[in-house]
């Protein structure tokens, strides 16, 4: 399991393997409390990494200001049409 102190500003990744042209996909990611499913307003627009890794940016000041002692389970989706996947990564409790 991850740990990310409440105070600290930064990317959080999922990797994501597959077609070499995964990256010129949108991406999203939700990072919701363990247990939960997203909603569709959990969702937020997030981007590639140069290493093939989906990102968003989490803490406070940003669009997931996560709270302090709860862990959470982050997603990732991806728009390849007609198909819609949905991964799920590891846990991330918030410190």
């Amino acid at each position: 399991m991850l740990k990310i102190p409440s105070l600290s500003v930064e990317y959080l990744k999922i990797p994501i393997s597959g077609a070499s042209d995964l990256a010129t996909f949108p991406v999203e990611m939700a990072v919701v409390p363990d247990g939960q499913d997203p909603d569709s307003d959990d969702w937020k627009t997030a981007e590639w990494s140069t290493g093939g890794e989906a990102m968003v940016l989490i803490g406070p000041g940003t669009t997931l200001p996560l709270t302090k002692g709860v862990t959470y389970v982050a997603w990732a989706r991806l728009t390849l049409a007609p198909e819609t996947p949905v991964l799920t990564s590891g846990k991330v409790h918030i410190t």
